[in-house]
């Protein structure tokens, strides 16, 4: 019973440990990068849609799993290192100060063969598919996908440190250092911003290092770029993806947005906004896409005197029918009509904001608790919190339609330089929409007359001004 006792208190002390290294090192990534800094380095992001909330949420809770069996083995291998079967050894003159740094590099190089080849080993499609799916169900990755692995995965990876040290001789110091280097190079693999400078390509004592761009990329495109810390052996066994190096130029080229307003004129903007209420219609857009979603009608309840808001109408696909019904909504709106359904209430007036609401995701039937507030005069901000203590948020920007409607047209943003990309004319025909293309804002090196050559049918190699992509 003692023993059992010993067991349950080491391992808390190993999960804690492990937890800590994980989550600090992961939400400082993610608060500082996805939260502060993201629009000063939004031209940094390396792909051009941002994960859900829903995403971000189940990277963190596979991750827990991953911390509870990394936690195991950390205690087999303290009860191994209580027993004398380890290397590690605890003063760090014991074999020089020049093996420290030797044994650190062995450790990082070692680590890096032992990635490589477990990795493309998970890419089999007999182990991908029950096992390294659930790591790549995250195709644009965040700093919380760091972790995210199938039980199984997390125990392949948690392998490499025993193996290494019950085979060289280890100091304790050392094997910190190795641990800490671990989770900053993979928190920085999956950061999802590319933060080397645009001249790292040319250094050729640094470039055989991977970039965020680097393995972002395999997130995107599965089948290439394996490596963890160096690209040595995806350029040996023909893995690296052929257009590794164009990426990361693109990305790391790229201009930042432009300040367009002062801090002054941005003040009394809002103070001129802070007694008008929501009220009204709004539409919402497809994060990636840009095209029209839903119109959204905001009203005041006036038994309740709050906030709240249902869908006006849907702009739907062909095959997603005429009267979509929310199968996933929890309560009395499960296998309710989505059109009409009050998915947002409980708004209240809060300092020019409206606050302590509740939205509903028709898609999933997930509830985020919720804040609205003004942008402009004709646009809002919609944000969406969910995970623990409501730490990953996403906001949405709906524009007011009331006396516009659907049709017209829409200049289209593009989502990681904020610049305008196309003009795009919206009309019903014969009781449907269509969207053409009127105008594209073209940078110097696109030419002037673009045509989609990756277009199938009978759009492949026809202009892309005049065509119709809705």
């Amino acid at each position: 019973m003692e023993s059992f006792s010993t067991f349950i208190e080491v391992y808390r002390n190993i999960f804690v440990l492990d937890f800590l290294r994980y989550f600090i090192t992961a939400s400082v990534a993610f608060f500082l990068f996805w939260k502060i800094l993201r629009n000063p380095l939004s031209h940094r992001f390396i792909q051009k849609r941002w994960p859900s909330n829903k995403r971000l949420w189940s990277e963190f809770k596979y991750s827990m799993s991953t911390v509870a069996i990394f936690a195991l083995i950390g205690v087999g291998i303290y009860l191994a290192k209580q027993s004398g079967y380890t290397q590690f050894y605890d003063e760090p003159d014991q074999l020089g100060t020049g093996y420290l740094v030797i044994s650190f590099i062995i450790m990082v190089l070692f680590h890096d063969m032992y990635f490589y080849w477990t990795h493309r080993w998970m890419h089999h499609p007999k182990i991908y598919k029950y096992v390294h799916r659930v790591h790549h169900m995250s195709t644009n990755p965040s700093p919380w996908a760091a972790y995210s692995f199938h039980p199984i995965e997390a125990l392949v990876q948690a392998l490499v440190f025993p193996i290494l040290i019950f085979t060289i001789p280890v100091y304790t110091g050392t094997a910190f250092a190795f641990l800490l280097y671990m989770i900053l190079r993979n928190v920085l693999g999956h950061l999802g911003f590319e933060l080397f400078t645009k001249k790292f390509m040319k250094y050729r004592w640094l470039n055989w290092h991977t970039t965020t761009t680097h393995h972002n990329m395999h997130h995107e495109y599965f089948n290439y770029n394996y490596g963890l810390y160096f690209t040595g052996w995806d350029k040996w066994f023909g893995t690296e993806h052929k257009s590794y190096k164009e990426r990361f130029e693109d990305v790391t080229h790229r201009k930042p947005a432009k300040v367009k307003a002062m801090i002054s004129l941005l003040f009394f903007s809002i103070t001129g906004l802070s007694a008008q209420p929501p009220q009204g219609k709004w539409m919402t857009f497809d994060e990636s896409s840009g095209a029209p979603l839903s119109i959204i009608e905001i009203y005041k309840n006036q038994d309740a005197k709050l906030w709240e808001g249902k869908i006006d109408s849907v702009i739907l696909l062909p095959n997603q029918g005429e009267n979509p019904i929310c199968t996933a909504c929890p309560g009395k709106l499960k296998n309710q009509s989505v059109i009409g359904m009050r998915f947002m209430w409980g708004y209240k007036e809060s300092e020019h904001q409206w606050t302590d609401g509740y939205i509903t995701d028709p898609v999933d039937g997930t509830i985020y608790s919720s804040k609205i507030w003004f942008e402009n005069e004709n646009e809002i901000k919609v944000r969406a919190y969910g995970g623990p203590l409501g730490i990953f948020y996403r906001t949405q920007t709906w524009k007011r339609v009331d006396g516009q409607g659907i049709e017209g047209l829409w200049k289209t943003i593009d989502d990681t330089q904020n610049e305008p990309k196309s003009l795009v004319r919206l009309s019903i025909v014969e009781g449907k929409l269509v969207g053409t293309i009127e105008k594209i804002f073209l940078l110097p090196h696109e030419g002037n007359y673009p045509i989609c050559i990756a277009c199938k049918d009978d759009l492949k190699n026809q202009p892309v001004v005049g065509m119709r992509i809705m």
